[in-house]
């Protein structure tokens, strides 16, 4: 296998154990097939782009994407689902998928290489969650930009972090929607019959995770410690309210958008770079 083959390899490791760890805990826990289907199947379709995809080389495409992405979080106002006074998710046929868990990973490691462009995409894709209204996306995008902010030492960063914050706690209540096993509550409903089990998912989201992408010597730290902020973000607001637990609960959306950011890091790991230039 060749390193630069082995490095995508890596690169899977931080959405491959997380999203099993999920998996173990939607069978053990008698989960319709269906839902365990649809993980399996965004998982696969996840694995692969990491593993074979690409994105443009030059950085005009890039930004493109980026902007494309900002914009498409707009989406669920014009075309909905609306449920209990919000509209987070993208219809995809049979199924919904939540917006900011789905976009919010790419838009990350496309804005870490970006300067005033990146940090406008950021504050575009801020205000999209503001309209949904999704807390728990402003609060993970606040860890995120709060991250890159001491990462790259760029203070507009910082201001989009204290104001998603800010956002976030003033939307946290917004709508009326019901809690949805499988999906939220995920880390109270295993403590309560299986201490250990919550124990492991939990560690596998907050701690193993973040391990695996900070210490990768072939990911941009930039890129891949905002990532791992940016899941820890939505992962915490999951535990304060009933929120969608990333990768570890039923969802397709955190599963194929963490896999579409680390496809494009993917990228960058054949080049054996730390860190890269900004703009």
């Amino acid at each position: 296998m060749s390193a630069r083959a082995l490095d995508r390899w890596r690169l899977t490791l931080p959405l491959l154990l997380p999203s099993l760890g999920g998996l173990a805990y939607l069978t053990a826990f008698g989960a319709p097939a269906r839902l365990i289907a649809v993980n399996l199947g965004a998982l696969a379709l996840a694995l692969a782009w990491v593993l074979f995809g690409r994105l443009p080389a030059k950085r005009n495409p890039r930004l493109v994407l980026a902007g494309g992405a900002a914009l498409a979080l707009f989406l669920p106002l014009l075309t909905g689902p609306a449920i209990g006074g919000v509209a987070r998710w993208l219809p995809a046929g049979p199924m919904s998928l939540h917006s900011g868990a789905l976009l919010l990973p790419l838009l990350t490691v496309l804005a870490a290489r970006e300067g005033a462009i990146g940090t406008g995409v950021l504050v575009l894709a801020g205000t999209a969650l503001v309209l949904q209204p999704d807390a728990a996306s402003l609060f993970a995008l606040g860890v995120a930009s709060a991250t890159l902010a001491a990462t790259l030492r760029r203070g507009s960063l910082a201001v989009v972090s204290v104001a998603a914050v800010a956002c976030a706690t003033a939307t946290f209540n917004a709508g009326t929607l019901e809690p949805q096993r499988f999906t939220e509550g995920v880390l109270a409903e295993v403590w309560h019959s299986a201490p250990r089990a919550a124990l492991a998912l939990g560690g596998l989201l907050f701690i193993v995770l973040p391990l695996l992408m900070a210490r990768d010597p072939h990911m941009p730290r930039a890129e891949g410690t905002a990532l791992a902020a940016l899941l820890w973000g939505l992962g915490f607001a999951a535990m304060l309210a009933p929120f969608p637990y990333p990768l570890i609960g039923y969802g397709a959306a955190p599963i194929l958008g963490f896999g579409l950011a680390l496809g494009a890091i993917a990228r960058e790991a054949g080049h054996r770079v730390r860190n890269l230039p900004t703009s």
